[in-house]
């Protein structure tokens, strides 16, 4: 079985990614830029309102409109709209703005119902309905040992509630595809999409044909987050068109609006707890009641007790349906909002008791829930971990000069503060994937597996692996995914590519050097046993003899092709991470500027340290945003949201990234662990530690994020009893 090298030659060092000058020269070609010959332009009609039925639409004017080739109705009469941003119709035309125009002049009636947008308004009495059987479905709480005794007897208790909206991915090249039609069982796409086996199946499913017929193609993508896994109405729709326009391709992707309208979100989360310890810090109970929504689609529920595992803990989840876009799944499902309910609270109950919040993480370190994923399955004990991480965080952002009690931070308007918080993750490697490994007589070696790389650095992670075992550059390799046809890939979500895909690609470089040394070495008149490679060379009994590029040309006139599987021992699943942040709070403002973050994160064995950092500061950033500036603001009275766009819906500019600071938590038994995703986990515990810090260094709990000025002042005034 192929196993990690000892010493490797380029794992674990830093690679620039294969297709990094394509990207930042402009010439990589992503799925919304192609535009095959013939390409109709499709455009999106979608609900003005946060609640209706169509009573009547009317497209003839439409259809008879300059350039416009077909219209679909998604919405017919009688359909009920949920949200603004829910899908009526498609158009597609010889331009977009033709088919602009056709969708304006679409005639809809409308029978305009009761709405209900946010949380508060869906949660009183006579809130009008969203969804038949109530908008609040409240689950049974989950208890665990007898959480009310234990309060009873702690010597402190902190009782605190905390907010998170909801927010929209933001991704900057919008969901969408552009598919063509061949005949009446064949289907070509190009998406934007983290799965395009996933979409080629949804396509094959939707017109009743074979998987195998249709071809999803995603060279590149820009930006997924989670929420980008499928076809969607709009890629079903482009096909459906294509196959009414003859065949032509029809290119539908959404606006900026309808991408924060209809195109997914996180959960907002808000959690009533109660936490109690005793006088050293120990944590001896949580009492939660925590709610969500997840609009018209549910999935607000997060973990909650959050990294500690309390021995006597009760929560209990609300789900609550408004009328507004769906939650997807976003970088971490979940975990941001449990962290920042978690270490919120923690770190109010660390002010009451005066403890350093460094000590009161340590203290309970013990309570830590281990997990299972080391090469044999076998329980780790992240205790050690987590303080190994802690003692190195806390160097790293000056925690022993710079920290003091909350509220302790100088008389001046601008307060400093610091903060930190510990994050968890699984990730894990799916067993049912494949890459093949093929070496050319020219000397060339191609490796194929239908996976995509949405910027992780897939691409370059394959290369690097085959380049290893093969002795190459990994610009000697072609890396080619993203093409729904090769052998089974994975799709990209829950930091599970790299674990998923380093497996197979280290069997099937493996398995070709071995064929390659058994079909070249009676040339060599020696034994394949005595072949290795290095340094593009091929060395006989340890000595150089023969260039790969001569080598190969003893192959003749046939390639060498082998396809490698997933095999246990090389990935893993389970990561821990801890965050510190340093900020500026200026008092009479409101404004939170965040001068520093150190970012400390276990990852198993590292492929690529400069892509494995890449996705660290990535994550930082995108953490960054959770906490200072992204929610999602709608109107109780219009039922419209009111920030979609790129103006109002704020995102970190340049003059807002502090200085990030990245260590890889890298002790030999970490590595022995094998391979392990780090896409989602870096971001979990950024806007965690960012809270915490505003609270150390105002004096007070800003109980809601964003810590936008707005939040942070009224948190200030109730301190002063002027809120």
């Amino acid at each position: 079985m192929a196993a990690w090298p000892k010493e490797p030659r380029l794992i674990g060092t830093k690679v620039p990614r294969l297709d990094g000058l394509a990207k930042a020269s402009g010439k990589a070609k992503y799925p919304s830029d192609v535009r095959p010959e013939g390409t109709l332009f499709g455009v999106v009609l979608y609900s003005p309102h946060a609640n209706a039925t169509v009573k009547s639409i009317d497209t003839a004017a439409a259809e008879k409109m300059p350039g416009v080739k077909g219209i679909v109705v998604i919405a017919g009469q009688g359909k009920k709209l949920r949200f603004q941003g829910d899908d009526i119709a498609i158009v597609a035309a010889e331009t977009e703005e033709q088919a602009r125009d056709a969708v304006r002049a679409i005639k809809v009636d409308y029978e305009v119902l009761p709405h209900c947008v946010t949380e508060s308004q869906s949660m009183d009495e006579k809130a009008p309905q969203v969804f038949d059987g109530g908008n609040v479905r409240k689950a049974r709480a989950i208890v665990k040992g007898k959480p009310e005794e234990a309060l009873e007897k702690a010597d402190v208790v902190v009782e605190g509630t905390y907010s998170l909206p909801v927010i929209t991915h933001v991704c900057l090249e919008p969901h969408g595809l552009t598919a063509q039609a061949e005949g009446s069982s064949k289907i070509t796409a190009w998406a934007s999409t983290q799965a395009v086996t996933v979409v080629a199946g949804e396509l094959a499913g939707s017109f009743n044909i074979s998987p195998a017929d249709v071809t999803v193609l995603t060279e590149v993508m820009g930006g997924g987050f989670g929420s980008k896994f499928g076809a969607d109405i709009w890629g079903r729709t482009a096909a459906e068109l294509s196959k009414k326009c003859g065949g032509r391709p029809v290119k539908v992707f959404l606006d900026r609006a309808q991408e924060h309208l209809a195109a997914g979100n996180r959960p907002s989360a808000t959690g009533h707890v109660k936490l109690g310890a005793s006088k050293d810090g120990k944590l001896v109970a949580m009492i939660a009641e925590t709610y969500g929504t997840g609009g018209v689609r549910g999935g607000s529920n997060f973990p909650l007790p959050y990294v500690y595992d309390l021995k006597n803990s009760s929560r209990a989840h609300a789900e609550v349906s408004v009328n507004a876009g769906g939650a997807r799944a976003m970088r971490a499902p979940g975990h941001p909002q449990g962290c920042a309910i978690m270490e919120a609270a923690l770190d109010d109950l660390a002010a009451k008791l005066g403890m350093d919040p460094v000590e009161i993480r340590v203290k309970n370190l013990a309570e830590v829930d281990n997990v299972r994923g080391g090469r044999q399955g076998e329980t780790i004990n992240r205790t050690p971990m987590y303080e190994a991480q802690l003692k190195l965080g806390a160097e790293l952002i000056g925690w022993r000069d710079k920290y003091k009690p909350r509220g302790e931070n100088g008389k001046g308007v601008v307060k400093r503060g610091l903060g930190v918080a510990l994050h968890q993750w699984g990730g894990g490697g799916a067993a049912d994937k494949q890459v093949s490994c093929t070496i050319n007589p020219d000397g060339s070696v191609e490796i194929k597996s239908a996976t995509q790389d949405i910027g992780t650095g897939a691409r370059t992670i394959l290369a690097m692996i085959t380049a290893e075992v093969l002795g190459l550059k990994p610009t000697d390799i072609k890396s080619n995914i993203g093409n729904s046809t090769f052998p089974p890939g994975q799709s990209s979500g829950g930091s599970t590519t790299t674990p998923s895909m380093s497996p197979p690609c280290l069997a099937a470089a493996t398995q070709a050097r071995a064929a390659f040394f058994n079909k070249i070495a009676p040339a060599l008149s020696t034994d394949a046993e005595t072949l290795s490679l290095k340094d593009g060379q091929v060395w006989v009994n340890g000595e150089p003899t023969m260039s790969w590029k001569d080598a190969c040309r003893k192959l003749g006139m046939a390639s060498i092709s082998e396809t490698g599987k997933f095999a246990d021992g090389l990935s893993s699943v389970g990561v821990g991470g801890c965050q510190f942040a340093e900020v500026e709070v200026d008092t009479e403002t409101g404004v939170v500027r965040v001068k520093k973050i150190v970012a400390i994160q276990d990852s198993g064995l590292i492929i690529d340290k400069l892509t494995w950092e890449s996705q660290v500061y990535g994550g930082v950033i995108g953490g960054l945003n959770y906490g200072l500036f992204e929610e999602r603001v709608m109107d109780p009275t219009t039922g419209v949201m009111l920030n979609p766009d790129m103006e109002l819906y704020k995102l970190a500019g340049a003059s807002d990234i502090p200085e990030i600071i990245v260590r890889a938590y890298e002790t030999e038994e970490m590595k022995n662990r094998g391979v392990i995703g780090v896409g989602e986990p870096p971001t979990i515990a950024t806007a965690a530690a960012i809270a915490n810090a505003v609270a150390n260094a105002i004096g007070v709990r800003v109980p809601d994020w964003p810590m936008s000025p707005r939040n942070v002042l009224n948190a200030l005034a109730s301190k002063e009893g002027k809120a």
